[in-house]
């Protein structure tokens, strides 16, 4: 065998790259009976076409992989560049004059793991690319539900929920979005107009409505309503709202950027949040300057809720102040303002909207949970009554209520994903704090339902959050770990993850580095549901180094912000034992066991790790509850 056919069998053998992309694929709508009707024609039309299309595609930093005359099919590094390029392409073809009008595309966008050999891709999420593309309407787009996350704060693009569908040869439902043709209207509907207008000029009237009559027989689906969304769009989402512009109170107009800045960011950070609808921050944008109720801006823009803010600057410090409004009582749900040295605001900007985005998000969910009490339920508000519960205090009771409304959920509708997630995040949890007797089996449920989630969207943070719970419940701490960094690569703002670092760090044996995730964990949510449980951890960590002292402080303030969450009276118990204040120890050890009534030292020895530093380091902690008298069974 010659070495160039060693080589090129090599070549035809050797494993494909896999790497994660977002897949772009497209061809064009009624390709081949334009070319059977006049080949020169449409050869002309597909080149000036392919022009625009090849040269946007490129221009957003996408590869074109494989192309057969009518298709395109390309991958890009990120969903926002995909989907800004099939936006910018539509917009562009709709526009265009001469040949390069002539056609429309139908593009499907998804984002997953594929194959690369020799240039072209394959795989699974090549194959939902294609039939996303194949289902899309000419001059349309639809995404999928992974795609969809990555960009539903997308500014002046409007996405339309389409629910769960079926696409050909994909075993399970995919939940699909899509984004319409730049004039609202299908292809060959403007193409029915156009015609009709054309006969005006010409004909009579009876003529004229001849020549309709003919088109709707040819266009039945299409013809006869100018509603091309109408069928289609479900009922918009109980978490309706928009940010308005930010006024600047400074009286610097320099500073303007600041505000268009923060209200921007606000509203994507919202928009992340499942179910909410938020206007793009350039429709909100045009309400600037003007002097509007909030009821009027609902009404305009057909929202429950709206968000105002202002930013004023002092010589020291700049001061964000906002306000949630519910326009259909007109009752102000939330007010309150954030300062910050003004020479750290541009340093902080991400860690402000964060905090903001989710004290509203908590709000926003806790009024709409409350508006659609006594109505009628569906597998959304069931949802969003258990998440409301979950925003609550971390303790057994609200998990305990929230199970059953996330498994009634899954009943109605099996696919929603947030139900899915919901009722993992309340076993994990049940299965972390000893609050089921069925460990085992909860902790499977729970894997299983987070799988299937990342089995649709591999960059789910939430999903990898709770992958990582799961794994610490397993102990295996340097996988949990990883996950949580996962968590972080796809959501730096996560303050869970910041947080449940922390924790992996004393089972790891290197508790030291604990406080400087809790602190990054507060910073983002000083107001967290799990606020008391992170403080607890923060204190933990001091008794593992022996900083008995130090340790009580934390333990105190998350004792006092979550009443009902036991283990920071078994910490302070410890901590005062071994510093010998006794009296202290024994009441904060009967109010410990007031919550979790038979708990003993070797209930408390199951929660362990192989990691030596931990060990010796946890004999500490042994040694503290049992001065405090906690009994050894």
């Amino acid at each position: 065998m010659s070495e160039n056919t060693e080589r090129s069998t090599a070549s035809e053998w050797s494993v494909p790259e896999r790497r994660l992309a977002a897949i772009f694929a497209a061809d064009i709508a009624g390709y081949s009976r334009a070319m059977h009707a006049d080949e020169s024609g449409a050869m002309r039309a597909l080149q000036a076409m392919r022009m625009i299309v090849d040269r946007l595609i490129l221009a957003r930093r996408g590869r074109i992989a494989n192309t057969a005359g009518d298709s395109v099919l390309a991958e890009f590094a990120s969903v926002t560049d995909a989907v800004c390029c099939a936006v910018a392409i539509q917009r562009a073809l709709a526009e265009a004059d001469g040949d390069a009008g002539q056609f429309r595309l139908r593009i499907g966008i998804h984002i997953g793991d594929i194959m690369v050999h020799a240039g072209d891709l394959f795989g699974d999420g090549v194959n939902i690319a294609a039939r996303l593309q194949t289902a899309a309407d000419p001059g349309a787009l639809r995404l999928s539900e992974a795609a969809y996350l990555q960009v539903r704060g997308l500014p002046d693009i409007r996405f339309i929920d389409l629910g769960p569908q079926r696409l050909k040869n994909i075993a399970r439902p995919l939940r699909v979005y899509a984004v319409p043709p730049p004039d609202g209207q299908p292809w060959r509907n403007v193409q029915a107009r156009r015609a009709r207008a054309a006969l005006r000029p010409t004909l009579g009237a009876a003529a004229v409505l001849a020549a309709a009559a003919g088109l709707a027989m040819a266009w039945p689906h299409l013809v006869g309503s100018e509603q091309w969304e109408a069928p289609r769009v479900p009922a918009r989402p109980r978490l309706s709202l928009v940010v308005l512009p930010l006024t600047n109170q400074s009286g610097d107009t320099d500073q303007d950027y600041l505000a268009e800045q923060l209200a921007e960011d606000l509203s994507a950070d919202l928009a992340r949040a499942p179910g909410t609808f938020v206007i793009a921050h350039g429709t909100a944008q045009s309400y600037k300057g003007r002097q509007s109720e909030p009821r009027t801006i609902g009404r305009e823009l057909g929202v429950r809720y709206v968000v105002q803010g202002s930013l004023r600057h002092s010589a020291e410090q700049v001061r964000f102040a906002v306000q949630l409004t519910d326009v259909e009582t007109g009752a102000s749900l939330r007010a309150d303002h954030y300062d910050r040295p003004r020479a750290a605001v541009g340093a902080t900007q991400d860690v402000l909207v964060t905090q903001v985005g989710r004290a509203l998000g908590v709000r926003l969910l806790e009024a709409a949970t409350r508006a659609r009490s006594g109505q009628p339920v569906d597998a959304v508000d069931l949802v969003m009554r258990g998440q409301a519960l979950l925003n609550r205090p971390f303790a057994r009771e609200n998990h305990a209520q929230a199970l059953p409304l996330f498994e009634r959920a899954l009943k109605l509708d099996p696919e929603n994903v947030d139900a899915r997630l919901g009722m993992a995040e309340v076993l994990v949890d049940g299965a972390l704090n000893g609050w089921t007797t069925e460990r085992t089996a909860d902790l499977e449920v729970a894997e299983r339902a987070i799988a299937s989630v990342l089995q649709g969207d591999p960059t789910h943070p939430f999903a990898h959050y709770l992958r990582g719970e799961t794994l610490r419940a397993r102990s295996r701490y340097s996988e949990a770990l990883a996950a949580f960094d996962r968590v972080l690569t796809l959501n730096q703002s996560f303050a869970r993850a910041h947080a449940y670092r922390g924790l992996i760090h004393i089972f790891l044996g290197r508790a030291e580095e604990t406080e400087r995730d809790i602190a990054a964990a507060i910073r983002l949510s000083p107001k967290d549901p799990l606020l008391g449980a992170w403080l607890a951890r923060e204190g933990l960590a001091k008794l593992h180094l022996g900083q008995d002292q130090e340790a009580i402080a934390p333990l105190r303030r998350a004792a006092a912000v979550n009443p009902l969450f036991d283990f920071p009276h078994l910490y302070l118990a410890c901590a005062f034992a071994r510093l010998d204040r006794d009296a202290e120890a024994r009441a904060s050890l009967a109010e410990f066991l007031k919550l979790r009534p038979g708990y003993t030292l070797a209930r408390y020895r199951g929660l362990t790790s192989t990691d030596p530093n931990f060990l010796a380091q946890r004999e500490r902690i042994y040694d503290g509850l049992r001065r405090a008298g906690l009994p050894e069974r």
